[in-house]
């Protein structure tokens, strides 16, 4: 018994110092990367990037087109996106970002009523957790936890939590610039 927990610590210990892969793939990726790059949505469906939606921009200030849809990671399971398209970078930091950061995350904007860019708004909330029990189950939260830019795009990105969300970003961000 002393052998068995003498060795369960050292495994242990082991384990916790080992660098998690994930978090090594989350960092080869910028958030704000490619400013000169210019990409369009033909560039997304090339890499197998499907269209669920395509918003009414014409409230969203200087954007040329948004998208709703979703993209097979490399363990071949879909994840959902969004897609926003601009003329180019400094438009988006200029324009584009304060609509983004207000849909994202734990303090997201989700009601249409108080959402700046209405359109897709639904499509911007999940009830979608197995971990929740109860009343916290059929909560309505942010799909999206994370987003990139990557040239002229900005991608808004779902996944369990931050890290997961993270690295679907980093994963389609990667992929498109390959």
């Amino acid at each position: 018994m002393k052998k068995f927990l003498i060795m369960f610590l050292i495994l242990f210990i082991f384990g916790c110092g080992q660098e998690n892969e994930n978090d090594k793939n989350i960092n080869q990726i910028e958030k704000i990367a490619n400013e000169n790059m210019i990409f369009s949505i033909e560039d997304f469906k090339s890499i197998g990037y499907k269209i669920n939606k395509e918003y009414d921009v014409s409230e969203l200030e200087s954007a040329e087109g948004a998208w709703y849809g979703f993209w097979k990671n490399n363990l071949n399971k879909p994840v959902d996106y969004e897609i926003r398209i601009y003329p180019s970078q400094k438009l988006i930091l200029d324009k584009g970002l304060s609509f983004v950061e207000e849909v994202i995350g734990e303090n997201a904007v989700l009601k249409k009523s108080a959402s700046s860019w209405k359109e897709g708004i639904q499509d911007r909330r999940s009830r979608n957790n197995s971990s929740m029990s109860g009343s916290e189950a059929n909560s309505v939260r942010a799909k999206y936890l994370d987003y990139f830019i990557n040239g002229n795009v900005i991608i808004l990105c779902s996944g369990l939590d931050l890290t997961y969300a993270t690295q679907n970003c980093s994963d389609l961000s990667s992929e498109l610039v390959k």
